[in-house]
């Protein structure tokens, strides 16, 4: 179900060894399927940080699904509630968001997940995925996706830590 391989972007791991990260702390990634039911096998080094009751939803460029921790998926919250009723393009953002997100997950006995059909298809994913730590959250790509991400990332590196220095940090930061 599970393979160690190893992409450009970073370092890998089959998510069962004894690799355990903080709590709402997510780096590596762990290539797995999808089973015939639309399930995952949750990476056990990404269990613990996920903990019980995570939204999974669409990452921001919508091209991968995100599984957000309760403490994400509340800041999330929080942002979209500053959005008022009568802002209709703020609501169509808000409803694109809510309308994709199953908040209230929790992982079966054997640590899997059920990725609903519709995320899937907007995530265009087939059986290969990728889980991909971000941070404060978890996507998870199609493997052939990412790969080419990782790509298009790495060739534009001096143009994207430009931007990261200048953006964050300031002009002329390391």
């Amino acid at each position: 179900m599970n393979s160690r391989s190893v992409v450009e972007c970073g370092g890998t791991g089959d998510g069962n060894g004894g690799e355990t990260l903080a709590a709402s702390e997510f780096s590596g990634n762990y290539t797995h399927t999808i089973d015939p039911k639309g399930r995952v096998t949750i990476p056990s080094a990404y269990r613990e940080a996920l903990g019980e009751g995570f939204t999974i939803g669409l990452n921001n460029e919508f091209n991968a699904i995100a599984l957000y921790p309760v403490e994400k998926w509340e800041e999330i919250g929080k942002r979209l509630e500053r959005i008022p009723d009568s802002d209709a393009r703020g609501m169509a953002y808000v409803r694109l968001i809510k309308a994709f997100s199953f908040p209230g997950q929790k992982l079966d006995g054997q640590g899997r997940v059920l990725l609903p059909m519709g995320l899937r298809q907007k995530a265009g994913m087939d059986k290969a995925i990728r889980f991909v730590g971000v941070g404060r959250y978890l996507e998870i790509w199609d493997e052939a996706k990412f790969a080419a991400t990782c790509e298009m990332a790495e060739n534009d590196i001096e143009s994207l830590l430009a931007y990261v220095n200048d953006r964050y940090y300031g002009p002329g930061q390391v």
